[in-house]
């Protein structure tokens, strides 16, 4: 029933541009009772909630059960999360571009619009794990009070290429690869070893050793 739930969901936006109204009207569309459906939702922005945070489930799992990926650097790991991301909205492109520009100026900003909440915790909990591998390996460098903030800077990065991506009006959307690889390279540019960070390295073993 959930599944039926999120497909009814989606085609009553597509149709109408808007979500449902109520949970009334919606359940008599799917023929079911109101107490029915609050078996499986709370509300109906719930389901929208569901519909980001399960898709990006499925793709951690996909990507997950690669051979390939837990060898790889957490650069790596990002870059393809990302891809198996946009790749994954392929699927409801329709659905995610309408749901988009509805909030386009929410998402704009850095406060994550509510049917993004639930997707913003998992997306962070699974980028922080990787970047802990990052700083251990050293391809990450730690600082104090700013490694802190790795994680929503990726999560911010997520609602670039999302965006990019749903603006992106290139030949099989060409530009948003670029815009994946360009945009993981410069934060793994940022969050590594840098000449200011060699720089206060320096610095400090004069400071110790004078």
């Amino acid at each position: 029933m959930k599944n039926q739930i999120i497909e009814k969901y989606i085609d009553l936006y597509l149709t109408h541009n808007e979500a449902p109204k109520n949970v009334c009207v919606f359940a008599k569309s799917l023929n079911i009772s109101e107490s029915e459906f609050y078996q499986y939702y709370p509300s109906i922005e719930a389901i929208e909630a569901t519909i980001f945070q399960d898709w990006f489930a499925e793709v951690k799992q996909n990507v997950e059960s690669s051979e390939l990926f837990g060898s790889y650097a957490a650069r790596e790991k990002f870059l393809a999360i990302y891809f198996a991301w946009i790749e994954s909205l392929k699927k409801h492109r329709s659905f995610v571009v309408a749901r988009w520009q509805t909030q386009s100026k929410q998402i704009a900003l850095p406060k994550t619009p509510s049917f993004l909440k639930p997707l913003k915790h998992d997306f962070i909990s699974f980028s922080q794990t990787i970047l802990n591998e990052g700083m251990q390996s050293k391809e990450i460098t730690e600082r104090k009070f700013i490694s802190d903030k790795y994680a929503d800077a990726q999560w911010l990065n997520l609602l670039f290429i999302t965006n990019f991506w749903v603006n992106d009006h290139s030949t099989n959307f060409e530009k948003s690869d670029e815009a994946i690889e360009k945009s993981v390279n410069l934060a793994f540019d940022l969050m590594g070893q840098t000449a200011l960070d060699s720089m206060l390295n320096f610095g400090k073993f004069l400071f110790q050793n004078r």
